[in-house]
Formats: C-alpha cells, structure tokens, sequence
C-alpha cells in the first residue's frame, strides 16, 4: 500500500477527514513531533506528502532530500512559493489547494471593498475625535468594474460577489479562460486594459516569477486616480515603495492590504518599510481572509480530496509548474 506522510500535526477533525477521504487507499503517518532519525525513515517511504506549506518549519531542507521516492506534494493552502523545488525529485507533482478558501476569502476581499468605497474607517474615526463628517461622499459600486487578476478558484468566487453588487467583472489570467461568466476575460497581455478601465482591482495570483512585482509604478498610475486595491495574492506580487508612494501622492486611490511583504515567519518577521498605517486610504489585516471557523478542516479534506483523486488516476487541482518557481529570489 501507498504510504503517506502528514508533516504538519492534524487536529482531531483533520484527522478524521484525513482518514475518511483515504481510508483503504494509502497508510497515513503523521510526522510532527516524531525523533529526527524515525522522521528521515517515513519520509522515505512516503509515496505521499501532505504538508500545510512545506516549507523549513514542517520539513527541513536536509529531510527534503529524503523523498526519493515521493510523487506527491499535496499542499493545504494554496500558495506554493515556499517549497523547495530544486530538492524535490524531478517526477514529482506539486499541488496546492486551489481553491480551498475561497469562499471566507471573497466575502474577505468584499469586506475591504466596501470598508474602502463607504469611507468607513475614516468616518468612524472622525466620529471618536468628535467631528460628524455628514457631507463626506462615499461610492456606489453598482455599475463600477471590478479586475480580478488571478481567475483561479479564488478569483470565480470574488467574481460572484461582485456581479451581486452588480459591478462589471473583468478577469485576467494565464490562459484567459475561466469558468465564471465575466463581462471580459483576458491574459497578461491585456493587463494595460483592464487597470486603466477597472474602479476596484484585486490581486489573487501566485507568487511566480512572472507575478513578483507585477504591479509597479507603471501599473499604479495605469489605474483610475480614485481606484481601490486590494491584495490577497502574496506581499512581493506589489512593489511596496511604489505603492507607498503611489498612495501618497494620489490621497483618492486607496488599498486594502491582507498579505505582506513580511510577515510572521519570515526572518525579518512582520514589517513595512514604509508608514503605510499613518495613511488615511489603506486599510490593513493580518493576512486573515481565509481564517473563519473549521475552515482548515475543510482544507484538509479537500487536499485529502486530491490525494485520493491522484490514488485513482483522476485530474488533480492546481498543479505547479515548478518552472514557475524556479528563481532566485
């Protein structure tokens, strides 16, 4: 039988979807927590590795080398940036879980729009200092447009709220296909486009080498003077002086910002290079969109979903094309 190693420790629940999405399929180890030596002898029996990130936390690059003979890196959140594929064997398939989140993610995203559009934040906090700010406009985004660049599962689900704000969707990916119905959906080629026309655009790619540090300068000022950002992809998909600047010296435009150039985890841990909090148009969180109730559960079995699918030789989500990450960073 397959055998498949778990590197991140389930909860209960995960457990359980683990084993009733797998059960008879594969032999299920969990790592976490075992001693190092025991730990290099499951992952090299695993056929199989199901990992939230699979990055040095989980599983440090010296035991990555001790998957000689895996063929699936099943991933449970989406993003895969963080592996380490240049170890991987060369046959071996990544997948992230696309999709996963993106139901807590586009009500995420909707929140950020409306909070930036109605003025939200601003009018309470003019209301705490005691000024009742009445003549302040706020915006009606029925019939504005809304460029989702990232058409994935994410970007379908952000889609379908905006169509309920009865918004105008366009959608920007690799292939320009999606199954949403979109009043335009396009590539990378037609980026130029789609931001100049666009009142809210939000970001929902991976981190690739194409995508790190797509929206610049050029970008910024490509869109509409009182446009709205929002960023749920990765940090470095935005060059951060640019936008720093751009929302400066443009005080109509404004962000909502979920995902950091450097967060937790990372070397430097949560930083901004720049006072981005001091600025009236940017709103902030703490790369939560996806953190509601259970929804790791729901992830788990979904990836889960996705090993059994691989087990059966049926068509797997989100596969990598580890060319996309193949760069020096």
């Amino acid at each position: 039988m397959n055998t498949t190693a778990v590197t991140f420790k389930p909860e209960a629940s995960e457990m359980q979807a683990l084993e009733s999405v797998l059960d008879g399929l594969t032999e299920i180890r969990c790592i976490a927590g075992i001693e190092s030596a025991r730990r290099l002898d499951l992952l090299k029996a695993a056929d199989i590795v199901i990992s939230k990130r699979f990055s040095g936390k989980e599983v440090g690059l010296p035991e990555v080398s001790a998957l000689e003979r895996v063929r699936l890196v099943q991933l449970v959140f989406a993003g895969a940036d963080q592996v380490p594929y240049e170890s991987l064997p060369e046959n071996a398939m990544v997948a992230g879980n696309a999709g996963a989140f993106a139901g807590p993610l586009a009500e995420h995203v909707l929140g950020m729009v409306l909070c930036l559009a109605k003025k939200l934040l601003n009018g309470h906090e003019a209301l705490v200092r005691g000024r009742f700010e009445h003549s302040v406009l706020s915006r009606e985004l029925r019939g504005c447009t809304c460029a989702i660049i990232g058409m994935g599962g994410n970007g379908t689900a952000i889609a379908s709220l905006m169509k309920g704000l009865g918004m105008r969707v366009m959608g920007i990916n690799r292939s320009g296909k999606s199954v949403a119905a979109l009043d335009f959906m396009g590539t990378l080629a037609d980026m130029d486009r789609v931001l100049q026309a666009a009142d809210v655009v939000v970001l929902t790619v991976p981190l690739t080498r194409t995508t790190r540090g797509m929206i610049g300068r050029d970008e910024l000022q490509r869109m509409k003077p009182d446009a709205i950002l929002i960023n749920v992809a990765r940090g470095a998909v935005v060059e951060q002086q640019a936008l720093y600047d751009h929302l400066t010296a443009v005080p109509t435009f404004s962000a909502g910002i979920d995902t950091w150039w450097s967060e937790p985890g990372d070397p430097q841990g949560f930083k901004v290079d720049y006072p981005f909090f001091d600025l009236p148009n940017v709103i902030g969180s703490p790369h939560k969109a996806d953190r509601v109730p259970a929804m790791r559960t729901k992830a788990v079995r979904a990836a889960a979903e996705n090993v059994r699918d691989f087990l059966e030789g049926k068509p797997v989500r989100g596969v990598v094309d580890r060319a996309d990450y193949l760069y020096s960073a």
